[in-house]
C-alpha cells in the first residue's frame, strides 16, 4: 500500500512538473520575459519547485538556487530562422527569386536537437551540483564557466562550420549566394569570421531574406551543443561529480528531444513536406505557442521524472566561497536571491509590456517596484537579515505559488490589448496554461500547508 501511494504521488508530481514548466516555457516566449531574462524566470520559478520535491539541501540554500537560476541565462543560442525547416524548406520561393531553398528535414531535425541540447547544460550540471556529496570548490566554477565559454568561442570560429558545411552544406551556400550580389568576397565561414557571432550585422545584408541570419544561428546552435558536451564532461572528468554531470546530460537532452518533437507543430501548421500542404489546425491552435509549451511540458516531465527518483548524496556544504566573511556573503545572497531574482522577476515584465506608452508604463513600473520592495520587505520581516539562517524550503513555499499567480495576472491582464492575452480564450495554449496554474497552484497549496 506504501509503495502504490508513493507511485501515486511520483506520478501526480512528474504532472505537475509537465504542467509547470509547460506554463513557463509558453510565458517564457511572451514579451516582457523573453530571451535570456525568460528562461532566468523559468530556472528560478522551477527550482522552486524541485526544492519542494527534494527538500532541505545545505548545497541548495538562498545563494546557491540563485546561481542556479542564472545560470540559465548563460547557455540560450538563438532560433528564429530555424524552427520552420523542418519542412525541408530553408526559404521560400516568393523570398528568393521564385526559385525555393530545400534542405534535408534531417538537418533540420539535427539543428533542433542541437538548440535543446545546448539550452541548459550549466543549470542542469549547477542543479545536479546540489543534490551530490561532492563539495565544490571555487576553481570548480571557474574551470566549468572557462571551458564553457572557451569551447563556445573556439568553437564558433573552427569546428562549428565544418559540421553545418557536412549536415546542411545549403546553408553556407545560400550566404554565399546572397554575399557575391551584394559584392561582398569571402566564403561563409570567412565572413562570419570577419564579423563574429554578429547576428545584428547579418540580419542588415541586403536582400538576405534572413539567409545571413539563418547561418551565423546555426553556428552558435552548434556550438552551444558542443559548449554543452564540454561542459558536462568536465563536471565528470575534471571536477568529478558523477551526480552534476548526468543530471546536466538528462536536462539537456531533456530539452533537445522535446523542442524538437515538439517542432512538429510547425511542420503540420506549415503544411507539411516542403510546405505544399495547409495548415491542418483549426483556427484556435498556433503552431508557435503550442510549440512554446509543449517544448515545456515534455521537457519538464522528463526533468521531474528523473529528479524525483535522483538519490541524494550526503548533505554537505560547499566548499565554493566559504571563506567569505558572513555580511557580506549575507550582501551577496540578498542581491542575488532577493533584489535580483525576486525584484527583477516582478519589476521587468511589468516594464516591459507597456512599453507603448511611457505615461502608463512609469505609472505601472513605480507601482511594480514598490511592490516588489514591500514583498522583499515583508520577507526580511520574517525570516531577518541573516540568509545562512533561511529555510529555503519555506522560503520556495511561498515563492511559487505568488509567483505563480503574478505570472497568470501580468500574461494575461498587463500591456493592455497590445501584450494582454486575456481576450483570446479561444485559442488552445491559453487554455493549457489555465490548466497549468490551477493545477499548480492546487499543489505548491497543499505542499505549503504539509510544510508548516
Amino acid at each position: 500500500m506504501k509503495d502504490k501511494k508513493q507511485t501515486l504521488n511520483n506520478a501526480v508530481t512528474v504532472i505537475i512538473g509537465c504542467l509547470l514548466m509547460g506554463f513557463l516555457w509558453r510565458i517564457r516566449g511572451e514579451h516582457g520575459w523573453g530571451a535570456a531574462w525568460g528562461v532566468l524566470n523559468a530556472g528560478f520559478i522551477y527550482s522552486l519547485f524541485v526544492v519542494l520535491i527534494k527538500g532541505a539541501r545545505e548545497k541548495f540554500n538562498i545563494g546557491w538556487l540563485a546561481v542556479t537560476s542564472i545560470s540559465f541565462m548563460l547557455t540560450v543560442p538563438a532560433w528564429g530562422t530555424i524552427l520552420d525547416q523542418i519542412t525541408g524548406v530553408l526559404v521560400e520561393a516568393e523570398y528568393n527569386n521564385g526559385t525555393p531553398v530545400y534542405v534535408s528535414v534531417f538537418s533540420a531535425v539535427f539543428l533542433m536537437l542541437c538548440i535543446g541540447f545546448g539550452m541548459a547544460s550549466l543549470f542542469g550540471i549547477l542543479l545536479g551540483r546540489g543534490f551530490s556529496d561532492k563539495q565544490w570548490k571555487t576553481k570548480d566554477l571557474i574551470i566549468l564557466i572557462a571551458v564553457f565559454y572557451i569551447t563556445d568561442l573556439v568553437t564558433k570560429a573552427t569546428v562549428s562550420h565544418w559540421i553545418l558545411g557536412l549536415v546542411q552544406p545549403e546553408a553556407a551556400q545560400s550566404l554565399e549566394n546572397v554575399l557575391a550580389a551584394n559584392g561582398i568576397e569571402g566564403s561563409a565561414w570567412e565572413v562570419y569570421l570577419q564579423h563574429f557571432d554578429d547576428v545584428s550585422w547579418a540580419k542588415k545584408i541586403p536582400n538576405s531574406n534572413s539567409i545571413g541570419r539563418n547561418y551565423f544561428q546555426s553556428i552558435e546552435c552548434i556550438s552551444a551543443m558542443l559548449r554543452s558536451i564540454a561542459s558536462i564532461v568536465t563536471a565528470r572528468f575534471i571536477i568529478k561529480d558523477k551526480v552534476a554531470a548526468k543530471t546536466g546530460l538528462v536536462v539537456s537532452g531533456a530539452f533537445a528531444f522535446a523542442i524538437a518533437f515538439a517542432d512538429l507543430f510547425f511542420y503540420f501548421g506549415d503544411g507539411g513536406y516542403h510546405r505544399l500542404g495547409e495548415n491542418i489546425f483549426p483556427a484556435s491552435i498556433a503552431p508557435w505557442s503550442c510549440w512554446e509549451y509543449f517544448t515545456g511540458f515534455i521537457a519538464g516531465g522528463i526533468i521531474t521524472a528523473y529528479l524525483v527518483k535522483l538519490k541524494c548524496g550526503k548533505d554537505v556544504p560547499e566548499l565554493a566561497f566559504n571563506k567569505v566573511p558572513q555580511k557580506a556573503s549575507n550582501i551577496l545572497t540578498f542581491i542575488a536571491g532577493f533584489i535580483f531574482l525576486i525584484g527583477v522577476s516582478i519589476v521587468r515584465p511589468i516594464l516591459e509590456r507597456y512599453d507603448y506608452n511611457v505615461v502608463i508604463q512609469v505609472i505601472a513600473t513605480v507601482i511594480a517596484v514598490l511592490a516588489a520592495i514591500a514583498f522583499v520587505v515583508v520577507l526580511i520581516k520574517k525570516w531577518g537579515f541573516d540568509m545562512s539562517k533561511i529555510d529555503t524550503v519555506k522560503y520556495s513555499a511561498l515563492l511559487l505559488p505568488f509567483f505563480m499567480c503574478f505570472m497568470f495576472a501580468a500574461y494575461l491582464f498587463t500591456g493592455g490589448t497590445e501584450h494582454g492575452d486575456y481576450m483570446n480564450f479561444n485559442m488552445f495554449h491559453l487554455w493549457c496554461c489555465l490548466v497549468s496554474f490551477i493545477a499548480v497552484m492546487i499543489w505548491s497549496i497543499n505542499r505549503a500547508k504539509k510544510i508548516k
